[in-house]
Protein backbone atom coordinates (compact mmCIF):
# COMPACT_ATOMS: atom_id res chain seq x y z
CA UNK A 1 0.00 0.00 0.00
CA UNK A 2 2.95 2.31 0.74
CA UNK A 3 4.24 1.77 -2.77
CA UNK A 4 0.95 3.12 -4.19
CA UNK A 5 1.82 6.59 -2.85
CA UNK A 6 5.54 6.58 -3.72
CA UNK A 7 6.82 9.11 -6.30
CA UNK A 8 8.08 6.30 -8.52
CA UNK A 9 4.65 4.67 -8.57
CA UNK A 10 2.93 8.00 -9.29
CA UNK A 11 5.35 8.67 -12.14
CA UNK A 12 4.76 5.23 -13.72
CA UNK A 13 0.99 5.59 -13.26
CA UNK A 14 1.01 9.05 -14.82
CA UNK A 15 2.96 7.83 -17.84
CA UNK A 16 0.47 5.01 -18.43
CA UNK A 17 -2.48 7.39 -18.07
CA UNK A 18 -0.98 10.00 -20.38
CA UNK A 19 -0.33 7.45 -23.10
CA UNK A 20 -4.01 6.47 -23.01
CA UNK A 21 -5.49 9.96 -22.69
CA UNK A 22 -3.06 11.82 -24.99
CA UNK A 23 -1.47 9.28 -27.35
CA UNK A 24 0.04 12.03 -29.53
CA UNK A 25 2.05 13.51 -26.60
CA UNK A 26 4.77 11.55 -24.86
CA UNK A 27 5.59 12.67 -21.32
CA UNK A 28 9.13 11.41 -21.81
CA UNK A 29 9.60 14.45 -24.08
CA UNK A 30 8.48 16.92 -21.41
CA UNK A 31 11.99 18.28 -20.95
CA UNK A 32 12.61 18.75 -24.67
CA UNK A 33 12.79 22.43 -25.74
CA UNK A 34 9.60 23.60 -27.39
CA UNK A 35 7.36 21.53 -25.11
CA UNK A 36 5.24 23.45 -22.57
CA UNK A 37 6.77 23.62 -19.07
CA UNK A 38 5.53 21.08 -16.57
CA UNK A 39 3.77 19.16 -19.33
CA UNK A 40 4.15 15.87 -17.48
CA UNK A 41 2.48 17.16 -14.31
CA UNK A 42 -0.26 18.88 -16.30
CA UNK A 43 -1.11 15.75 -18.27
CA UNK A 44 -1.04 13.64 -15.11
CA UNK A 45 -3.47 16.07 -13.48
CA UNK A 46 -5.79 16.36 -16.48
CA UNK A 47 -6.02 12.57 -16.84
CA UNK A 48 -8.86 12.62 -14.26
CA UNK A 49 -11.11 13.74 -17.13
CA UNK A 50 -10.40 10.58 -19.11
CA UNK A 51 -13.62 8.71 -19.80
CA UNK A 52 -13.78 5.34 -18.08
CA UNK A 53 -15.63 2.25 -19.25
CA UNK A 54 -15.59 0.68 -15.80
CA UNK A 55 -15.36 1.88 -12.19
CA UNK A 56 -11.86 2.50 -10.80
CA UNK A 57 -10.26 -0.09 -8.58
CA UNK A 58 -10.11 0.77 -4.85
CA UNK A 59 -6.33 1.22 -5.01
CA UNK A 60 -6.77 3.82 -7.79
CA UNK A 61 -9.14 6.08 -5.82
CA UNK A 62 -6.49 7.78 -3.63
CA UNK A 63 -4.47 8.72 -6.71
CA UNK A 64 -7.60 10.02 -8.46
CA UNK A 65 -8.53 12.13 -5.43
CA UNK A 66 -4.98 13.51 -5.34
CA UNK A 67 -5.26 14.49 -9.00
CA UNK A 68 -8.59 16.22 -8.38
CA UNK A 69 -7.14 18.12 -5.41
CA UNK A 70 -4.06 19.23 -7.40
CA UNK A 71 -6.28 20.33 -10.26
CA UNK A 72 -8.42 22.37 -7.86
CA UNK A 73 -5.38 23.95 -6.22
CA UNK A 74 -4.06 24.96 -9.66
CA UNK A 75 -7.23 26.48 -11.10
CA UNK A 76 -8.77 27.78 -7.86
CA UNK A 77 -6.99 31.17 -7.84
CA UNK A 78 -7.83 31.78 -11.50
CA UNK A 79 -11.48 30.97 -10.93
CA UNK A 80 -11.49 33.30 -7.94
CA UNK A 81 -10.10 36.07 -10.14
CA UNK A 82 -12.76 35.34 -12.75
CA UNK A 83 -15.53 35.57 -10.15
CA UNK A 84 -14.08 38.80 -8.73
CA UNK A 85 -13.86 40.28 -12.23
CA UNK A 86 -17.58 39.75 -12.63
CA UNK A 87 -18.83 40.60 -9.15
CA UNK A 88 -16.23 42.97 -7.56
CA UNK A 89 -13.61 44.23 -10.01
CA UNK A 90 -12.25 46.68 -7.44
CA UNK A 91 -11.06 43.82 -5.21
CA UNK A 92 -8.87 42.18 -7.84
CA UNK A 93 -5.76 44.18 -6.90
CA UNK A 94 -6.11 43.32 -3.22
CA UNK A 95 -6.54 39.64 -4.11
CA UNK A 96 -3.38 39.56 -6.21
CA UNK A 97 -1.17 41.08 -3.51
CA UNK A 98 -2.57 38.95 -0.68
CA UNK A 99 -1.00 35.47 -0.29
CA UNK A 100 -3.79 34.58 2.10
CA UNK A 101 -6.40 35.39 -0.53
CA UNK A 102 -4.56 33.37 -3.17
CA UNK A 103 -4.24 30.46 -0.73
CA UNK A 104 -7.94 30.75 0.06
CA UNK A 105 -8.73 30.64 -3.66
CA UNK A 106 -6.56 27.56 -4.09
CA UNK A 107 -8.22 25.89 -1.09
CA UNK A 108 -11.66 26.77 -2.45
CA UNK A 109 -10.74 25.30 -5.85
CA UNK A 110 -9.47 22.08 -4.27
CA UNK A 111 -12.65 21.65 -2.21
CA UNK A 112 -14.92 22.27 -5.21
CA UNK A 113 -12.83 20.02 -7.44
CA UNK A 114 -12.97 17.16 -4.94
CA UNK A 115 -16.70 17.64 -4.34
CA UNK A 116 -17.53 17.54 -8.04
CA UNK A 117 -15.18 14.66 -8.73
CA UNK A 118 -16.63 12.53 -5.92
CA UNK A 119 -20.29 13.35 -6.56
CA UNK A 120 -20.29 13.46 -10.37
CA UNK A 121 -17.05 11.88 -11.61
CA UNK A 122 -16.97 8.78 -9.44
CA UNK A 123 -20.76 8.69 -9.40
CA UNK A 124 -20.90 8.41 -13.20
CA UNK A 125 -18.15 5.78 -13.20
CA UNK A 126 -20.06 3.54 -10.79
CA UNK A 127 -23.43 4.28 -12.41
CA UNK A 128 -22.39 3.24 -15.93
CA UNK A 129 -22.24 -0.56 -15.38
CA UNK A 130 -25.64 -0.53 -13.66
CA UNK A 131 -27.50 0.97 -16.63
CA UNK A 132 -25.44 -0.29 -19.58
CA UNK A 133 -28.20 -2.72 -20.62
CA UNK A 134 -30.97 -0.12 -20.58
CA UNK A 135 -32.26 1.50 -23.82
CA UNK A 136 -30.13 4.47 -24.95
CA UNK A 137 -32.92 7.00 -24.37
CA UNK A 138 -33.35 5.92 -20.76
CA UNK A 139 -29.57 5.89 -20.24
CA UNK A 140 -29.25 9.50 -21.46
CA UNK A 141 -32.13 10.60 -19.24
CA UNK A 142 -30.60 8.89 -16.21
CA UNK A 143 -27.23 10.54 -16.84
CA UNK A 144 -28.83 13.98 -17.28
CA UNK A 145 -30.88 13.86 -14.08
CA UNK A 146 -28.08 12.22 -12.09
CA UNK A 147 -25.59 14.92 -13.06
CA UNK A 148 -28.10 17.68 -12.31
CA UNK A 149 -28.64 16.32 -8.80
CA UNK A 150 -24.99 15.40 -8.16
CA UNK A 151 -23.75 18.81 -9.35
CA UNK A 152 -26.19 20.64 -7.10
CA UNK A 153 -25.20 18.41 -4.20
CA UNK A 154 -21.51 19.07 -4.93
CA UNK A 155 -22.16 22.84 -4.83
CA UNK A 156 -23.93 22.57 -1.48
CA UNK A 157 -21.25 20.34 0.07
CA UNK A 158 -18.35 22.41 -1.27
CA UNK A 159 -19.89 25.73 -0.16
CA UNK A 160 -20.46 24.39 3.36
CA UNK A 161 -16.92 22.96 3.59
CA UNK A 162 -15.29 26.19 2.37
CA UNK A 163 -17.22 28.20 4.94
CA UNK A 164 -16.29 25.71 7.68
CA UNK A 165 -12.59 25.48 6.76
CA UNK A 166 -12.22 29.27 6.51
CA UNK A 167 -13.89 29.84 9.85
CA UNK A 168 -16.73 31.71 8.21
CA UNK A 169 -14.47 34.26 6.48
CA UNK A 170 -15.37 32.86 3.04
CA UNK A 171 -19.04 32.54 2.27
CA UNK A 172 -20.27 31.36 -1.10
CA UNK A 173 -23.90 32.02 -1.86
CA UNK A 174 -25.74 30.71 -4.91
CA UNK A 175 -29.20 32.25 -5.44
CA UNK A 176 -32.04 29.73 -5.39
CA UNK A 177 -29.60 26.84 -4.82
CA UNK A 178 -31.87 25.01 -2.38
CA UNK A 179 -34.88 25.54 -4.61
CA UNK A 180 -32.94 24.07 -7.55
CA UNK A 181 -31.83 21.18 -5.37
CA UNK A 182 -35.44 20.54 -4.32
CA UNK A 183 -36.67 20.58 -7.93
CA UNK A 184 -33.85 18.25 -8.98
CA UNK A 185 -34.72 15.95 -6.10
CA UNK A 186 -38.35 15.79 -7.21
CA UNK A 187 -37.28 15.06 -10.78
CA UNK A 188 -34.93 12.36 -9.51
CA UNK A 189 -37.70 10.74 -7.46
CA UNK A 190 -40.04 10.72 -10.46
CA UNK A 191 -37.30 9.30 -12.67
CA UNK A 192 -36.44 6.68 -10.04
CA UNK A 193 -40.10 5.63 -9.98
CA UNK A 194 -40.17 5.34 -13.78
CA UNK A 195 -36.90 3.41 -13.86
CA UNK A 196 -38.16 1.15 -11.06
CA UNK A 197 -41.31 0.41 -13.06
CA UNK A 198 -39.19 -0.27 -16.15
CA UNK A 199 -36.88 -2.58 -14.20
CA UNK A 200 -39.88 -4.43 -12.75
CA UNK A 201 -41.43 -4.80 -16.21
CA UNK A 202 -38.11 -6.00 -17.59
CA UNK A 203 -37.78 -8.56 -14.79
CA UNK A 204 -41.31 -9.79 -15.50
CA UNK A 205 -40.50 -10.14 -19.21
CA UNK A 206 -37.32 -12.10 -18.39
CA UNK A 207 -39.25 -14.36 -16.03
CA UNK A 208 -41.88 -14.93 -18.73
CA UNK A 209 -39.12 -15.79 -21.22
CA UNK A 210 -37.62 -18.26 -18.76
CA UNK A 211 -41.01 -19.89 -18.28
CA UNK A 212 -41.49 -20.07 -22.06
CA UNK A 213 -38.10 -21.73 -22.46
CA UNK A 214 -38.95 -24.18 -19.70
CA UNK A 215 -42.23 -24.88 -21.44
CA UNK A 216 -40.39 -25.50 -24.71
CA UNK A 217 -38.08 -27.92 -22.92
CA UNK A 218 -41.05 -29.75 -21.44
CA UNK A 219 -42.68 -29.83 -24.88
CA UNK A 220 -39.52 -31.34 -26.37
CA UNK A 221 -39.42 -33.93 -23.62
CA UNK A 222 -43.09 -34.74 -24.12
CA UNK A 223 -42.52 -35.19 -27.83
CA UNK A 224 -39.52 -37.36 -27.04
CA UNK A 225 -41.71 -39.57 -24.89
CA UNK A 226 -44.32 -39.60 -27.65
CA UNK A 227 -41.73 -40.66 -30.20
CA UNK A 228 -40.47 -43.37 -27.87
CA UNK A 229 -44.00 -44.71 -27.61
CA UNK A 230 -44.44 -44.57 -31.39
CA UNK A 231 -41.74 -47.09 -32.29
CA UNK A 232 -43.28 -48.92 -35.17
CA UNK A 233 -45.12 -52.00 -33.87
CA UNK A 234 -44.56 -53.57 -37.27
CA UNK A 235 -40.82 -53.51 -36.60
CA UNK A 236 -41.36 -55.37 -33.33
CA UNK A 237 -43.55 -58.01 -34.92
CA UNK A 238 -41.25 -58.35 -37.94
CA UNK A 239 -38.32 -58.84 -35.57
CA UNK A 240 -40.21 -61.59 -33.71
CA UNK A 241 -40.99 -63.27 -37.06
CA UNK A 242 -37.30 -63.00 -38.03
CA UNK A 243 -36.27 -64.56 -34.73
CA UNK A 244 -38.84 -67.30 -35.18
CA UNK A 245 -37.46 -68.13 -38.63
CA UNK A 246 -33.85 -68.12 -37.38
CA UNK A 247 -34.43 -70.42 -34.42
CA UNK A 248 -34.35 -73.56 -36.58
CA UNK A 249 -31.95 -72.36 -39.30
CA UNK A 250 -29.45 -70.38 -37.23
CA UNK A 251 -30.04 -70.51 -33.45
CA UNK A 252 -26.91 -68.44 -32.77
CA UNK A 253 -28.16 -65.64 -35.05
CA UNK A 254 -31.56 -65.79 -33.36
CA UNK A 255 -29.87 -65.42 -29.97
CA UNK A 256 -27.84 -62.42 -31.19
CA UNK A 257 -30.99 -60.79 -32.59
CA UNK A 258 -32.81 -61.19 -29.28
CA UNK A 259 -29.84 -59.56 -27.49
CA UNK A 260 -29.81 -56.61 -29.88
CA UNK A 261 -33.57 -56.20 -29.54
CA UNK A 262 -33.18 -56.10 -25.75
CA UNK A 263 -30.42 -53.47 -26.08
CA UNK A 264 -32.64 -51.37 -28.32
CA UNK A 265 -35.57 -51.36 -25.93
CA UNK A 266 -33.25 -50.63 -23.03
CA UNK A 267 -31.99 -47.56 -24.95
CA UNK A 268 -35.50 -46.38 -25.80
CA UNK A 269 -36.55 -46.54 -22.15
CA UNK A 270 -33.48 -44.43 -21.28
CA UNK A 271 -34.60 -41.74 -23.75
CA UNK A 272 -37.99 -41.15 -22.19
CA UNK A 273 -36.96 -37.81 -20.67
CA UNK A 274 -36.42 -36.28 -24.13
CA UNK A 275 -32.84 -35.14 -23.36
CA UNK A 276 -30.18 -34.90 -26.06
CA UNK A 277 -27.76 -37.81 -26.25
CA UNK A 278 -24.25 -38.21 -27.71
CA UNK A 279 -24.28 -38.96 -31.43
CA UNK A 280 -22.21 -42.10 -30.81
CA UNK A 281 -24.97 -43.63 -28.64
CA UNK A 282 -27.62 -42.81 -31.22
CA UNK A 283 -25.53 -44.42 -33.96
CA UNK A 284 -25.04 -47.54 -31.86
CA UNK A 285 -28.80 -47.80 -31.56
CA UNK A 286 -29.10 -47.45 -35.35
CA UNK A 287 -26.37 -50.08 -35.78
CA UNK A 288 -28.33 -52.56 -33.64
CA UNK A 289 -31.52 -51.77 -35.53
CA UNK A 290 -29.90 -52.30 -38.95
CA UNK A 291 -28.26 -55.55 -37.86
CA UNK A 292 -31.73 -56.89 -37.01
CA UNK A 293 -33.12 -55.67 -40.32
CA UNK A 294 -30.16 -57.25 -42.10
CA UNK A 295 -31.04 -60.59 -40.52
CA UNK A 296 -34.45 -60.09 -42.07
CA UNK A 297 -33.46 -58.82 -45.54
CA UNK A 298 -30.08 -60.59 -45.69
CA UNK A 299 -28.17 -59.68 -48.87
CA UNK A 300 -30.84 -57.28 -50.03
CA UNK A 301 -29.74 -54.76 -47.37
CA UNK A 302 -26.30 -53.17 -47.63
CA UNK A 303 -25.23 -50.97 -44.70
CA UNK A 304 -22.66 -48.14 -44.59
CA UNK A 305 -22.08 -46.48 -41.23
CA UNK A 306 -19.39 -44.04 -40.00
CA UNK A 307 -16.17 -45.61 -38.81
CA UNK A 308 -13.64 -44.15 -36.41
CA UNK A 309 -14.03 -41.26 -33.95
CA UNK A 310 -17.18 -39.17 -34.22
CA UNK A 311 -17.59 -35.43 -33.56
CA UNK A 312 -18.50 -34.53 -29.99
CA UNK A 313 -22.06 -33.46 -30.75
CA UNK A 314 -25.43 -34.27 -29.25
CA UNK A 315 -28.72 -35.03 -30.95
CA UNK A 316 -32.25 -35.67 -29.68
CA UNK A 317 -32.66 -39.28 -28.57
CA UNK A 318 -34.42 -41.56 -31.08
CA UNK A 319 -34.08 -39.05 -33.93
CA UNK A 320 -32.03 -41.20 -36.32
CA UNK A 321 -33.88 -44.52 -36.06
CA UNK A 322 -37.12 -43.24 -37.66
CA UNK A 323 -35.09 -41.81 -40.57
CA UNK A 324 -33.22 -45.09 -41.01
CA UNK A 325 -36.44 -47.08 -40.66
CA UNK A 326 -38.03 -44.91 -43.34
CA UNK A 327 -34.99 -45.58 -45.59
CA UNK A 328 -35.35 -49.34 -45.10
CA UNK A 329 -39.09 -49.29 -45.64
CA UNK A 330 -39.10 -47.24 -48.86
CA UNK A 331 -35.59 -47.85 -50.21
CA UNK A 332 -35.10 -51.56 -49.52
CA UNK A 333 -38.39 -53.34 -48.90
CA UNK A 334 -39.95 -52.07 -52.15
CA UNK A 335 -37.01 -53.24 -54.31
CA UNK A 336 -36.56 -56.90 -55.23
CA UNK A 337 -32.81 -56.45 -55.55
CA UNK A 338 -32.64 -54.41 -52.35
CA UNK A 339 -30.30 -51.47 -51.90
CA UNK A 340 -28.07 -49.53 -49.55
CA UNK A 341 -28.74 -47.53 -46.40
CA UNK A 342 -25.97 -45.12 -45.44
CA UNK A 343 -25.48 -42.83 -42.44
CA UNK A 344 -22.90 -40.06 -42.87
CA UNK A 345 -21.59 -37.43 -40.47
CA UNK A 346 -19.84 -34.33 -41.78
CA UNK A 347 -18.96 -31.97 -38.95
CA UNK A 348 -22.27 -31.04 -37.39
CA UNK A 349 -24.32 -32.34 -40.34
CA UNK A 350 -25.95 -35.76 -40.10
CA UNK A 351 -27.24 -37.46 -43.28
CA UNK A 352 -29.30 -40.62 -43.83
CA UNK A 353 -29.24 -41.92 -47.41
CA UNK A 354 -30.92 -44.80 -49.14
CA UNK A 355 -31.23 -46.21 -52.63
CA UNK A 356 -34.39 -44.68 -54.18
CA UNK A 357 -37.37 -46.98 -53.94
CA UNK A 358 -39.79 -48.00 -56.65
CA UNK A 359 -42.39 -45.53 -55.35
CA UNK A 360 -40.24 -42.78 -53.84
CA UNK A 361 -42.69 -39.92 -53.31
CA UNK A 362 -40.97 -37.03 -51.56
CA UNK A 363 -43.79 -34.53 -51.41
CA UNK A 364 -44.04 -33.00 -47.90
CA UNK A 365 -47.71 -33.99 -47.73
CA UNK A 366 -46.67 -37.64 -48.07
CA UNK A 367 -43.63 -37.51 -45.82
CA UNK A 368 -44.78 -35.34 -42.92
CA UNK A 369 -48.25 -36.52 -42.07
CA UNK A 370 -49.73 -35.71 -38.63
CA UNK A 371 -48.85 -38.46 -36.18
CA UNK A 372 -46.22 -39.89 -38.53
CA UNK A 373 -42.75 -40.56 -37.16
CA UNK A 374 -41.07 -38.23 -39.69
CA UNK A 375 -43.34 -35.34 -38.68
CA UNK A 376 -42.50 -36.08 -35.05
CA UNK A 377 -38.78 -36.02 -35.86
CA UNK A 378 -39.12 -32.72 -37.71
CA UNK A 379 -41.05 -31.13 -34.83
CA UNK A 380 -38.43 -32.25 -32.30
CA UNK A 381 -35.59 -30.96 -34.49
CA UNK A 382 -37.35 -27.59 -34.68
CA UNK A 383 -37.25 -27.33 -30.91
CA UNK A 384 -33.70 -28.64 -30.73
CA UNK A 385 -32.14 -26.44 -33.47
CA UNK A 386 -34.48 -23.42 -33.43
CA UNK A 387 -34.81 -23.65 -37.22
CA UNK A 388 -38.14 -23.42 -39.01
CA UNK A 389 -37.25 -26.27 -41.40
CA UNK A 390 -34.44 -28.30 -39.80
CA UNK A 391 -35.04 -31.56 -41.71
CA UNK A 392 -33.92 -31.30 -45.34
CA UNK A 393 -34.97 -33.79 -48.02
CA UNK A 394 -33.26 -34.21 -51.38
CA UNK A 395 -33.15 -36.84 -54.09
CA UNK A 396 -30.98 -37.78 -57.05
CA UNK A 397 -30.93 -40.75 -59.35
CA UNK A 398 -28.58 -42.51 -56.93
CA UNK A 399 -29.78 -41.39 -53.49
CA UNK A 400 -32.67 -40.17 -51.40
CA UNK A 401 -31.31 -38.17 -48.49
CA UNK A 402 -32.66 -36.82 -45.20
CA UNK A 403 -30.27 -34.48 -43.37
CA UNK A 404 -30.12 -32.02 -40.47
CA UNK A 405 -27.48 -29.90 -38.77
CA UNK A 406 -26.88 -29.80 -35.03
CA UNK A 407 -26.48 -26.45 -33.24
CA UNK A 408 -22.89 -25.25 -32.83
Amino acid sequence: MEQAFSPAFLRRESFATVRIAFPSIHPENAAVPGILPHTELMLWMLSIFRLRREPPQPREIPVLLLKAAVFGLAVGPFLSLFVLAITSPAEIRGFLVSPVSILGGAMTGAVFSLAFFICSGLGNAYLAPLICDYPSGIVQTIYTVFNMVSSTMALIIASALVSFLSGGRIRIVFPYLWQVFGINGIIALVLASVIGAFAKLRRQVEEAQVKMREKDVETARAQGRALQSQINPHFFFNTLNTISALIDDDPAAAKRTIGRLADMFRYTFGCTDGEAVPLERELQFVRDYLSIEQARFRRRLQIELPEGPLPDIRVPGLVLQPLVENAVKYGIATRIEGGTVEVRVDGGKVMVRNTPGEDDRLEPSNLFRPGHALENVRARLRLFTGQAEPLHVSSTAAWTEFSFETPK
